[in-house]
C-alpha cells in the first residue's frame, strides 16, 4: 500500500510487525507465568539430609531414642530416593554419642533436668541443620524427644538468616520471615517459671518464641542462646501455629492455635488449609515440627486415643506437600517422639508404619509411586498366609 506521495506505507507494516512481536512476547510471558505456577521451584526437588538424633534425655524416659533406627530399618532413605531425591544420612559423631551414653542424670531442684547434655546435643543439631541448609539440602530430622526442636529451629533460623552466607536466593531470609507449623498433642510452651516437670521436652516452643525477658532462669537463658543466631525471638509468636492440640495446658502461648475440638467441629481439611494459608501469607519459609503423639498411636511417650487418625494425618501431609514443599516454601521437617518399645503388643508396628506414610506423603508419595511398598505388602501378606 502506498501513501498519497506515492511512497510505500511502512508504518502499517511496522505497526503490524510490532503488534505481532508484542503478541509473541506476551504469549511467551504467559507461558512463563504458567510454568512458574505449575512447576515446582528449584528447591522443591532439592537434596534431603536425614539427620538422625537418637536422644531422649529431655523427656520422661529414654525410649524415643529408638525412633531414628526404627524408621531407617523401614527404608526411609530408600523411599525418598525412590521418590526422586538425592538423600544423605547424617549421624551424630561418636564423641557426642559417648558423652550422652556416659552422662549421669541431673535432677537438681529447680533446674532443667540434664541441662548440660541438652545444650550440647542441641548445639550440635543446630549447627548440623544450619550447615545442610547452606549446602542447599533440606533437613529432615528424626528424633528423639521434642527438646531437640530447640536445636532444629535454631539451625533453621541461622541457615536462612543473614548469619553467615545466605542459604537461598539473592536476599537472606530474616527471622521474621520464618514460620513454624507445630503439629503436636501439646503446646510444649513451658519454661522454668511454670514447668510442672522441669523437663526440656515441654519447653521448645517457649524457647522459639521467647525474648530475653521471657524467663530469667539461667538454664532457660542458655537454651535461648543455642545456635549461631542470637537474635530473639527466633520465631515471632504470631508466626508459630500450634496444630492438633489435645492435652490440657498450664499456659496459653501467644501463638495461633488449632485445637482437636476445632478439628472435630470444622474438619481437618478446613483447619489445615487455614493454618497453612495463614503462615504462607505471613512468612517466606515454613518449618514443620511434627510430634507423633499428635496421632492416635501408642508407640510414643504420651499416647492418647482422642488424637488424629491416619486419614487426617495424611490430609495434613498432602497439604504440606502441595502448598508448602512444591511451592518452594519448606524450610525443613522433623518427626519426633517415635518410641516403638512403648507400643501396645496388639498394635506392634503401627507407629512406625504411620510415621513412614506421613513422611513420604509430605515428600510426594501417592497411590501411583513408591511401588516398592506394594512389593513389600505383597511379601508381608504372603508370609502371613
Amino acid at each position: 500500500m502506498a501513501n498519497k506521495n506515492g511512497k510505500r506505507n511502512t508504518s502499517l507494516r511496522g505497526g503490524l510487525k510490532s503488534r505481532r512481536g508484542n503478541l509473541i512476547s506476551n504469549s511467551r510471558a504467559n507461558v512463563s507465568r504458567l510454568l512458574r505456577r505449575f512447576t515446582p521451584r528449584n528447591d522443591a526437588r532439592q537434596n534431603i539430609s536425614i539427620i538422625l538424633a537418637p536422644f531422649s534425655i529431655g523427656g520422661p524416659n529414654n525410649e524415643a531414642k529408638d525412633g531414628p533406627q526404627a524408621l531407617m530399618s523401614n527404608h526411609l532413605d530408600d523411599d525418598l530416593r525412590e521418590l526422586g531425591f538425592n538423600v544423605k544420612v547424617i549421624k551424630p559423631a561418636r564423641d557426642l554419642m559417648n558423652y550422652v551414653s556416659n552422662h549421669k542424670q541431673s535432677n537438681k531442684k529447680n533446674r532443667i533436668k540434664n541441662i548440660e547434655a541438652i545444650v550440647k546435643i542441641n548445639e550440635w543439631l543446630a549447627k548440623t541443620v544450619e550447615n545442610e541448609i547452606k549446602s542447599n539440602s533440606l533437613p529432615l530430622t528424626i528424633g528423639g524427644d521434642h527438646s531437640l526442636a530447640i536445636g532444629t529451629i535454631a539451625g533453621v533460623v541461622a541457615g536462612f538468616s543473614a548469619v553467615g552466607r545466605p542459604a537461598l536466593g539473592k536476599k537472606p531470609t530474616t527471622t521474621k520471615d520464618i514460620g513454624v507449623l507445630w503439629i503436636d498433642r501439646h503446646f510444649d510452651a513451658h519454661s522454668p517459671k511454670n514447668t510442672p516437670s522441669w523437663r526440656a521436652h515441654g519447653m521448645p516452643t517457649a524457647v522459639a518464641i521467647a525474648d530475653k525477658k521471657y524467663d530469667s532462669h539461667p538454664d532457660f537463658q542458655r537454651l535461648l542462646m543455642v545456635g549461631q543466631s542470637k537474635k530473639l525471638p527466633k520465631v515471632k509468636p504470631e508466626n508459630l501455629v500450634h496444630f492438633a492440640i489435645g492435652e490440657k495446658s498450664l499456659v496459653k502461648p501467644k501463638t495461633k492455635w488449632f485445637l482437636m475440638e476445632d478439628i472435630d467441629d470444622y474438619g481437618i481439611t478446613k483447619c489445615i488449609e487455614e493454618a497453612v494459608n495463614y503462615l504462607l501469607k505471613r512468612t517466606k519459609k515454613i518449618y514443620i515440627a511434627w510430634d507423633i503423639d499428635s496421632m492416635n498411636v501408642t508407640g510414643t511417650g504420651t499416647s492418647g486415643d482422642s488424637q488424629l487418625v491416619l486419614r487426617e494425618g495424611l490430609v495434613i501431609a498432602r497439604t504440606i506437600n502441595k502448598k508448602i514443599r512444591l511451592a518452594g516454601k519448606l524450610a525443613g521437617l522433623e518427626l519426633m517422639e517415635v518410641a516403638p518399645k512403648l507400643e501396645r503388643k496388639d498394635l506392634k508396628g503401627q507407629t512406625v508404619d504411620w510415621s513412614m506414610q506421613l513422611l513420604t506423603t509430605c515428600f510426594g508419595s501417592n497411590l501411583f509411586n513408591l511401588h516398592s511398598h506394594m512389593t513389600r505388602n505383597i511379601n508381608m501378606h504372603a508370609t502371613d498366609s
